[in-house]
């Protein structure tokens, strides 16, 4: 995303859920006035970009989303003596080490609500009008993205509330904030919604988002770095899935994969790899782009980028053996690919495992095992980040039918995919035992893109955590597997329920 404008008024407003006393505004030199960006399609449309810069963030979509979950879960082995500190709660699964979305989302939130609030007000021209019809339907999808993320990181999902131990009943989710709050004379506090209230909201925005890039008739995307009506599909079938409402979650993931209005494909035999190293990615539905010199330069990429955080340091950028390649990169490189998901691959010439490689580092002569999902296909310590594949929406369709007992139509789009993956296809069983295949296809597919711990949270199938880390079993229900809400936000709101044992 080419843009590092900032705002002052409402678009910097550091609004979080509880309190109206935490008002933060900042006015730096190169700076939108509140009047002329609510005035305009292209101020708005600076607005939105404003909400991807947001998503970009390395403690959100830029990093986290895409690596803590598989670190919280079962496929990272963290090696302290690499990791510089970064993760190493996370991976012992440690009180409070886990997600840290709440206050920088609902500042983001306050953007979309700000553009959904004020948009149709805009005089458009009529040339104008297909990207004001766009904006609006990108506000909704955005909204609805960022309070799933909130709902599935601080609670837990419609049908999978615990039953016994500390969080029994517990069916806090987020706050819903649905207009925008300007300064303190309109800023309110609210309580946490329920889960169900919070997931209908979502479903809400969502389905607004379709129905109004509908009205603009197809809209395919080219490249896929904003949210299109695919990508809304795509979202929406996720949170249909976590919610268990399993016909509707294929309904939108048919929807997603749409031809006439899907980026994304499966690419074939041998291209899995290829494919993370391609920009946009192949597969992508919706893709972060990352431009080095902008986003991805000096300390704040060498230190928190996803390459910094999976490839080893000093051997060099593109990859550990490359010829051509004479320089070696610094990095915190202690997230290695665990025993265990290594030994989830059944088929001996399955593409995937082409990601992995074995490598010492520049500062240990031990040898670790290492994931080349990230490995600077823009520059230095920059990739664009993944945020939905075609191959998981084909995935969740799969999922969706096997729940409903259709496990010949399920099994045949697991086959589609591991064909196309060089896995073995004639071991996809057809009976009852497909749901607990199709779980382990996710991990298999979808390794370092955060799904792993999201996937056994919502399934209340407990964590059988790396055996390196010492740490056992995480039984669903424990309260550390949903986030702490910051405290700073029960001391201004003392009526705030914070998450049990925080």
């Amino acid at each position: 995303m080419k843009k590092k404008l900032k705002y002052i008024g409402i678009f910097t407003l550091a609004i979080t859920l509880a309190s109206c006393e935490k008002i933060v505004q900042t006015e730096p030199e190169n700076t939108l006035s509140p009047t002329q960006t609510l005035s305009s399609v292209a101020g708005y449309n600076s607005l939105l970009a404003a909400a991807y810069d947001a998503l970009q963030s390395y403690t959100y979509w830029g990093r986290d989303m895409i690596l803590e979950g598989d670190c919280l879960a079962d496929n990272i082995f963290t090696v302290t003596s690499q990791s510089g500190g970064r993760y190493n709660g996370q991976n012992l699964f440690t009180k409070s080490s886990t997600y840290g979305l709440w206050t920088a989302s609902y500042n983001t939130i306050n953007i979309v609500n700000t553009i959904i609030a004020g948009i149709d007000a805009v005089p458009v021209t009529s040339s104008q009008v297909s990207q004001q019809i766009s904006i609006k339907a990108q506000a909704f999808a955005l909204r609805g993205l960022l309070y799933f993320d909130l709902a599935r990181v601080y609670g837990y999902e419609p049908n999978d509330v615990p039953t016994t131990g500390t969080d029994a009943g517990w069916t806090y989710s987020a706050v819903l904030r649905l207009t925008p709050t300007a300064d303190l004379s309109n800023a309110t506090i609210q309580n946490r919604s329920t889960i169900l209230q919070t997931y209908t909201q979502i479903e809400s925005d969502f389905l607004q988002a379709i129905s109004i890039f509908q009205s603009q008739g197809s809209n395919k995307p080219n490249p896929p770095y904003s949210f299109s009506e695919s990508a809304a599909h795509a979202f929406l079938a996720k949170v249909y899935l976590y919610w268990g409402r399993y016909a509707d979650c294929v309904t939108q993931c048919q929807a997603a994969l749409n031809p006439t209005i899907c980026f994304g494909k499966l690419t074939p035999a041998g291209t899995y790899s290829t494919a993370f190293k391609t920009v946009p990615n192949p597969e992508a539905i919706l893709e972060l782009n990352y431009v080095q010199s902008i986003e991805v330069a000096g300390v704040t990429g060498s230190n928190d980028a996803p390459y910094t955080y999976t490839q080893p340091t000093n051997y060099g950028f593109g990859g550990v053996g490359l010829p051509g390649i004479p320089t070696a990169y610094s990095t915190f490189g202690g997230q290695t690919v665990s025993a265990e998901l290594l030994a989830a691959f059944d088929s001996p010439n399955d593409d995937r495992k082409a990601m992995f490689f074995t490598s010492k580092t520049g500062t240990t002569a031990t040898t670790y095992t290492w994931c080349n999902k990230y490995s600077g296909a823009n520059g230095p310590y920059t990739d664009n980040i993944e945020m939905i594949r075609y191959s998981d929406v084909l995935l969740m369709e799969a999922e969706g039918l096997a729940a409903q007992t259709q496990y010949a139509a399920a099994a045949a789009l697991v086959v589609q995919l591991r064909a196309a993956r060089n896995a073995i296809t004639t071991n996809v069983p057809t009976d009852n035992t497909l749901p607990a295949f199709i779980q382990a296809e996710r991990r298999r597919e979808l390794f370092f893109e955060g799904q792993r711990f999201f996937d056994l949270k919502r399934l209340g199938a407990g964590i059988l955590k790396p055996a390196a880390t010492n740490v056992g079993t995480i039984a669903p229900g424990d309260p550390r597997i949903i986030a702490p809400l910051p405290s700073s936000e029960v001391l201004f709101n003392p009526n705030l329920p914070q998450n049990p044992t925080y």
